[in-house]
């Protein structure tokens, strides 16, 4: 793919080859279908003439389930896309489902995950949670012109050193010279392999983006087929076969489910704990996943990431969300699973005095992280004074250093988030409450109505036989719960 030539981090589009076998079902059976690839290991390659991959074994095993004859062909990526978009009966693979692309084509999967992340040598121990602290590392291995150091130089990052070639940037942070190196994780195992190194020598520390990739059918292609493929793909997944695939081919990366979990570090709600991801909300996830026999496959991400595939993807778990008047039709709901009140802060001797929201109207600056549901909020107000951040630890950096004069965060989280962010609370002190509202897990729109009600009943459980109070209060031991619970 070209763009991969360019860098391994831009992972909107990727495509992968797929096998043939006869057909049986005369009923759904298309008319030459054509599948485009092209190499990009370790997904799809050719290897000692035949070709390979993970895509590749996992496309091969769907259409052998599903008795489909395929014609495939690699092409250039572009060839690729146009054929998908206009002509009938082809389909194109992996690509991610975007807003934009969503109603143009059909979809089958997610068959990968696609995560552009920060990479450290193996026991490194570096600790970082947000964008900011990868500021603070000496020295980030970057390829020149590439779209990683471009969107790092914007966000502020001045320990940069540009390479030509990932090949060097991997030996530099293998060496020692360079602490972090952004890569994918799909190129990643394909990139230490050339150099004659392993996923053994690397860790992910951050995750810096996430997309999820699917097979892409043309429009002229039969619904019936397309719904074959997916029930066929949702059983390979139910019986392990997906995942022993997965796992040959990217063996340190959890493989996309039936359902996919997707939260943020937003403690003591969801955070991450000794590598693993925890919180209130996370434990009751987990649970109500537990009694259905869902494996657990939460992954933590930047807000704005979990909050944009939930909106573009079918059967994506957000959490934890605010209901609000802005999202109520773009999910669907279970819950309540908690409560909190958001309230504008000011840095601590600042001297602002508010008697209402209006007065927040004349503030200089209001720090608000993206697509929060306080910057929704305040944004429906008509607030023309807000200075977005994509993490709340950036939000807190700006009110310190007077480059915003309010900040808004949620009462039951910003001590962690200010903690994070390398403050205390005696820095800051509240200067008048927003709204207290009650939070949810939010579920796509595309979820069959079917798996709400299952997660929502299991939650009432919790809530009865006394689980939901026991993990609320093992993180807020003192909260009010009559209202939660129904009492």
């Amino acid at each position: 793919m070209k763009t991969f030539r360019i860098s391994c981090l831009i992972l909107s589009l990727f495509v992968f080859a797929g096998y043939a076998s006869p057909i049986e079902a005369d009923a759904i059976k298309p008319a030459g279908l054509k599948i485009y690839t092209e190499a990009y290991p370790p997904m799809n390659f050719v290897e000692k003439g035949k070709l390979s991959g993970l895509a590749t074994e996992v496309v091969r095993e769907l259409i052998k389930r599903s008795a489909i004859r395929a014609d495939i062909q690699l092409v250039s990526w572009e060839q690729g896309y146009k054929a998908v978009m206009e002509k009938p009966n082809v389909a194109l693979f992996s690509i991610a489902m975007t807003p934009e692309r969503k109603p143009l084509v059909h979809w089958v999967g997610p068959i990968a995950f696609a995560n552009a992340n920060f990479y450290a040598r193996k026991g490194s121990n570096f600790g970082i949670r947000f964008l900011e602290g990868a500021k603070k590392i000496p020295n980030i291995v970057v390829v020149k012109d590439d779209y990683m150091e471009q969107f790092l130089r914007k966000e502020g990052f001045s320990n940069l050193e540009s390479v030509a070639t990932q090949e060097i940037a991997i030996g530099e942070l293998l060496s020692g010279k360079a602490q972090l190196f952004p890569c994918s994780n799909i190129a990643m195992p394909a990139l230490l392999k050339r150099v004659n190194a392993t996923m053994g020598d690397v860790e992910s520390v951050l995750n810096l983006s996430t997309n999820m990739l699917y097979i892409a059918f043309s429009k002229g292609t039969s619904p019936e087929l397309i719904a074959l493929l997916q029930k066929t793909l949702d059983e390979m997944k139910a019986d392990g076969s997906f995942r022993r695939i997965y796992a040959k081919w990217l063996s340190a990366e959890m493989p996309p489910g039936i359902v996919n979990m997707m939260t943020e570090e937003y403690p003591p709600v969801t955070f991450i704990k000794d590598g693993k991801v925890t919180g209130f909300v996370t434990d009751m996830v987990r649970e109500i996943s537990a009694r259905q026999g869902i494996q657990d496959n939460i992954r933590l991400t930047s807000w704005d990431e979990a909050y944009k595939l939930a909106l573009s993807n079918p059967n994506v778990v957000l959490f934890s969300t605010e209901k609000t008047d802005k999202r109520e039709k773009l999910f669907q709901w279970v819950g309540p699973v908690g409560k909190n009140s958001a309230i504008f802060y000011a840095k601590k001797g600042s001297g602002i005095r508010m008697k209402s929201i209006d007065d927040a109207r004349k503030a200089a600056a209001i720090g608000t992280t993206s697509n929060w549901f306080t910057e929704q909020e305040l944004r429906s107000r008509g607030f023309t004074n807000l200075v977005s951040s994509p993490l709340p630890t950036e939000s807190v950096r700006k009110l310190m250093n007077g480059e915003v004069e309010l900040a808004i965060f949620t009462d039951i989280t910003v001590p962690q988030i200010v903690e994070n962010a390398g403050y205390s609370m005696d820095d800051l002190e509240p200067a008048f409450p927003l709204s207290s509202t009650y939070f949810y897990i939010a579920m796509s729109l595309g979820t069959p109505p079917e798996t709400v009600k299952k997660w929502q009943s299991i939650l009432d459980e919790l809530k009865k036989d006394g689980t939901f109070e026991k993990i609320y209060r093992s993180y807020l031991p003192n909260a009010d719960m009559q209202d939660l619970l129904g009492k």
